[in-house]
């Protein structure tokens, strides 16, 4: 039975797809020493008329100049801002400029976690003139998540309107990944303007008016979910079932997914194994790929390959 490094797979389950910028990053790859939200709104300004350029080259300068910084992940400093204020329109001004300083603060050490990239992002763009918001909200990425809903929101993105519509872009997810406790940087297209019928399987808002401008879901059935990669959701492949996240112990597994070819090479990892391997068994019907495979005692997940890529991750509880 032919077999291949579990490992191996998780260095490459994200890959590079930058075809689509290579207009702006002839451009934006001159920016150098930019040390502040004005420098960089004026470069892209000078450099590109319209909104769709000018957000495609802001979200390509900072996936590819901004840094995650894991350290600050793991070892947060709790910091209390407190401020005080006359009337509303002073409260917003202070707010604004709270914002402003994590942004240029971003910009100036060229490293954040989400709250950094997020507040570059809309600070730019406000700069340009473009409506947009930062958005809190909840993410999950790993089967670690699966069925325990945080109850702080632990993640922030940006909506921005172009066209008189509401698109939506994650500068941090699209910047790299994070591989055995080490950030790679790592560009990720899927991250800019993902799709909105996709939207809630890896993002959901904290905030009920950004919820249903996507649809209609619960906290807890965005947690009871598997965990979809970018390499799913970049595919016309689709879910069948099952569609909750976690799998029983001891049990014979039966995953079904539509649009797999017989082109495509199916695997499945159990976590604890050092390899994948080949599905028990696995049959297509009129489109319908059944994958079939014995549950392992000792593993608490799994996960479904296709093409040397995870794509599905699930709990087993």
């Amino acid at each position: 039975m032919k077999q291949l490094l579990f490992s191996f797979l998780l260095l490459i389950t994200f890959f590079v797809s930058a075809q689509d910028f290579s207009l702006v990053r002839k451009k934006t790859d001159k920016y150098i020493n930019i040390k502040n939200s004005e420098a960089l709104a004026q470069k892209i300004s000078t450099d590109f008329n319209s909104t769709e350029q000018q957000v495609k080259a802001l979200f390509y300068w900072i996936t590819h100049n901004i840094k995650y910084d894991l350290d600050s992940y793991y070892n947060p400093k709790q910091k209390k801002i407190s401020f005080k204020y006359r009337d509303e329109q002073d409260k917003l001004a202070k707010l604004k400029a709270i914002k402003s300083k994590i942004a240029n603060e971003t910009l100036v050490s060229k490293k954040g976690v989400c709250e950094g990239y997020a507040q570059i992002f809309s600070r730019v763009c406000s700069l340009l003139n473009i409506e947009n918001s930062v958005i809190k909200g909840y993410v999950k990425n790993s089967s670690h998540y699966i069925n325990k809903p945080e109850q702080t929101s632990n993640h922030a993105w940006n909506a921005v309107k172009i066209n008189n519509e509401w698109k939506y872009f994650d500068t941090t997810w699209a910047s790299g990944v994070v591989i055995n406790n080490v950030w790679k940087s790592s560009f990720n297209s899927y991250y800019y303007n993902f799709k909105k019928e996709k939207y809630f399987k890896t993002h959901y808002p904290e905030e009920t008016i950004w919820q249903l401008k996507i649809g209609h879901l619960s906290k807890d059935g965005f947690y009871n979910q598997p965990i979809y990669k970018s390499a799913f959701l970049k595919t016309d492949i689709s879910l069948i079932s099952p569609t909750n996240g976690a799998l029983p112990k001891n049990k014979p597994i039966e995953i079904k997914l539509k649009n797999i070819t017989n082109k495509n090479t199916v695997f499945i990892g159990f976590s604890g194994d050092r390899y994948v391997t080949k599905p028990d068994n696995i049959t297509t019907k009129n489109n319908i790929t059944t994958i079939k495979v014995n549950s392992r005692k000792n593993s608490n997940s799994l996960a479904v390959i296709v093409d040397k890529k995870i794509i599905l991750e699930y709990l087993i509880k």
